[in-house]
C-alpha cells in the first residue's frame, strides 16, 4: 500500500473546472486583443490612402451638385414582391435628384413624366424578390437599375441620383 500512496503523489492532479474556465477566458481575451491589434495595424499602416483622396474629390463634386441641384420626392410605393413561396411586401420612398433647381418646378408639374416614372419604378419593384433586396448589394443594384430606366425621361434637368428615403420589407 505504501507504493500506491507514492504513485498517487507522483501523478499530477487534474486541473479543476475553475482553472479550465479561466484559461478559456484568458485565451479568448488574448485572441480578441490580437485580432483588434491586427485591425488597427491594417487601418493605420496598410490601408491605401489613394482611394481616400479620390473619394474627397468625389465628395467635392457631390457638394457642388447638391448646391445647384434639387430633389423631387415621389409618393411612397407599396408593392407585392415576386416571392413565389409567400406574400411579401415592400414599402419604399424614393426621391430623384436632378441637376438644376431652376427646372424642378417644371418637372414637378409634368404629370405625364411623373406617371411614367412611377410606372417604370413599379415595374422594376414588382419583379424583385425579397432576397434580391435584403442586403446592401441588392439595394444598390435596384438603385442603379431604376436610375438607368428613369434617366432616359429626363432631358433638362438631368437625373443624377436615385435615393431611397425609406425601405421596409415585410418578411
Amino acid at each position: 500500500m505504501p507504493e500506491n500512496k507514492a504513485a498517487e503523489a507522483k501523478e499530477p492532479k487534474p486541473s479543476t473546472k475553475g482553472e479550465f474556465s479561466i484559461r478559456k477566458i484568458l485565451l479568448g481575451v488574448l485572441l480578441a486583443l490580437v485580432t483588434a491589434g491586427g485591425g488597427v495595424l491594417w487601418f493605420v499602416l496598410i490601408r491605401p490612402t489613394v482611394p481616400v483622396q479620390a473619394a474627397k474629390g468625389e465628395q467635392e463634386k457631390l457638394a457642388e451638385l447638391l448646391e445647384r441641384g434639387a430633389v423631387l420626392p415621389l409618393e411612397p410605393f407599396v408593392v407585392n414582391l415576386a416571392d413565389p413561396d409567400a406574400a411579401r411586401y415592400l414599402r419604399i420612398k424614393i426621391s430623384l435628384m436632378v441637376d438644376d433647381k431652376a427646372k424642378l418646378k417644371e418637372v414637378a408639374q409634368n404629370q405625364a413624366l411623373q406617371m411614367k416614372v412611377r410606372d417604370v419604378i413599379l415595374e422594376s419593384l414588382t419583379a424583385k424578390r425579397s432576397q434580391d433586396l435584403i442586403n446592401a448589394e441588392g439595394k444598390n443594384k435596384l438603385r442603379r437599375e431604376i436610375q438607368e430606366k428613369v434617366a432616359i425621361y429626363f432631358r433638362a434637368p438631368k437625373l443624377v441620383d436615385v435615393m431611397f428615403t425609406e425601405f421596409v420589407i415585410q418578411l
